[in-house]
């Protein structure tokens, strides 16, 4: 796949092949470690065997909590570490996470007591130091409008924060600073190799799944980011850890937005003290999300139908529209890593577990395993990864951050919104296929329906314009690529959508 980045970094790793750290992982904690050790001044390999951000950092739900739900737990320190970090994340990167009003909605029968909910947000926002809008009870609002009678009882509006654009884009907000230092990124990148104690490096071998090439490097450390893949990655190079990876499935739907719908809106659920969000987006809203332990990877990143009856179920409890399949625009789906114990269970509903960060060591290779996690507390995970690595790495040089090249803007048929077009991100930002350009540079499938084919397949033409854009100008195999995205679209949304 030609790409100037990818074509650029493979002649540099040829070049110079000898690093200080390779991360393995790009979604948001390899990229924010990879930003860190690059900022330092080390020599940094970042490499992901799908797209950076392909995994759960681009099924979240963008926001970035100081973490309420977890006063339930009693953890209040763990609560004061998130509302820190977001606060932070809102004061040094203001372009991209800002304030946002959330609107807390107790239901009238059951649930949780409205007036400990209340005095939960108070002793919230003292935990917050104050930092953010004070709560407030409202008992009249516009999304009142929007749901059945005597469903919630009045509402408490409180202040958390939210990501600008979409959580693929705040990953490769991390990675794009760097592209022209010694530092080196890649996606579509298989490491294999092992550790050699005679020079105390890791020999590596990186596989470019497009050309099929493979490239041997050499690197003193490596860090483990591969989130819900941690452990597989770890047996696979023959770490063990004390810690592992409970999983726990999270599924949107992703519908129209109301004209009245402008606030995010919290339902209590009724269920296990958890809560189901509204949240606008754009053209489009996120209902969600489902919270389903899971035991294996694989069934994490697919929406079933039971998670559609789950999130209708829950819908049309609260909701006087009733939602058909015309209105489900897209889907998201993904999983959380859990930090646990190995000797750990999966026994508990997975909200009773903390999304504590866990960085751990090996005590004899030079190899560090990141576990757990949430966007909010991406930037102190990459301290403490960065702390750890310090002691066994040379001192660094300093690194100059390239100026960035000029964005390119594109209008997509049915947004109003610019966007990146293909061709700069075909050449900037990594973008190797159709599916990295509409999902992950982009909103393109999340906000134009049957994930951006459009209702009746109009747009087909177009994404087929854009494939050819991407690969090159291949014609041919541009429309093989959208038939084979568009067949694999029309059977994920007839598995999920079948019992409607």
């Amino acid at each position: 796949m030609k790409t100037e980045n990818r074509w650029n970094s493979f002649d540099r790793l040829s070049r110079r092949p000898e690093f200080d750290v390779a991360i393995f992982g790009g979604g948001i904690n390899g990229a924010c470690v990879y930003h860190q050790l690059c900022r330092q001044g080390h020599r940094v390999l970042l490499l992901d065997r799908g797209d950076f951000a392909c995994g759960t950092s681009q099924t979240s739900a963008m926001m970035i909590w100081g973490g309420l739900l977890y006063l339930r737990n009693m953890d209040f320190l763990t609560v004061h570490h998130l509302c820190r970090d977001r606060d932070r994340m809102m004061e040094e990167m203001p372009d991209w996470v800002v304030a946002r009003a959330l609107r807390y909605l107790p239901l009238h029968n059951g649930g949780r007591n409205r007036f400990v909910t209340y005095g939960a947000l108070w002793f919230y926002w003292l935990i917050s130091l104050l930092r953010r809008e004070r709560p407030r009870h409202e008992a009249l609002f516009p999304e009142r409008a929007l749901l059945k009678d005597n469903v919630v009882d009045g509402s408490f509006t409180f202040e958390e924060a939210v990501l600008v654009d979409s959580d693929a884009r705040f990953v490769l907000k991390w990675i794009t600073p760097f592209l022209k230092t010694d530092c080196i990124a890649l996606n579509y990148c298989e490491p294999h190799g092992e550790y050699h104690p005679r020079d105390r490096c890791w020999h590596l071998d990186i596989e470019d799944k497009f050309s099929g090439k493979t490239y041997p490097v050499q690197t003193r450390m490596i860090v483990n980011c591969t989130g819900v893949w941690t452990d597989e990655v770890n047996h696979r190079f023959g770490i063990q850890s004390p810690v592992r990876h409970a999983l726990s499935k999270g599924a949107f739907l992703i519908i129209n937005r109301s004209p009245l719908h402008e606030t995010l809106l919290v339902f209590d659920l009724g269920e296990h003290g958890d809560v189901i969000n509204l949240i606008p987006w754009g053209p489009v809203a996120l209902w969600g999300p489902t919270e389903t332990a899971v035991d294996s990877i694989e069934e994490g990143f697919d929406v079933t139908a039971a998670d559609v009856n789950f999130l209708l179920e829950h819908y049309h409890k609260r909701f006087s529209h009733t939602l058909k399949k015309e209105d489900v625009v897209s889907f998201r789906c993904g999983i959380r890593p859990l930090a646990v114990p190995r000797g750990y269970r999966n026994d508990r509903y997975p909200l009773d577990l903390s999304r504590k960060q866990q960085v751990v060591p090996d005590a004899v290779r030079p190899w560090i395993s990141c576990y757990g996690g949430k966007i909010t507390g991406c930037l102190t995970m990459a301290q403490k990864v960065a702390n750890a690595a310090s002691r066994r790495l040379p001192a660094p040089e300093r690194i100059r951050i390239a100026q960035q090249t000029e964005l390119e803007w594109f209008q997509f048929e049915g947004m109003e919104e610019r966007i990146p077009s293909p061709a700069y991100c075909r050449d900037y930002e990594f973008c190797c296929t159709l599916d990295d350009y509409l999902r992950r540079r982009t909103n393109i499938s999340q906000w134009i329906p049957q994930d951006g084919l459009g209702l009746h397949q109009e747009n087909r033409p177009l994404l087929e314009r854009i494939a050819a854009e991407i690969n090159g100008g291949n014609l041919s195999a541009a429309e093989e690529e959208v038939a084979r995205y568009a067949a694999n679209v029309g059977r994920r949304r007839e598995r999920a959508l079948s019992t409607i």
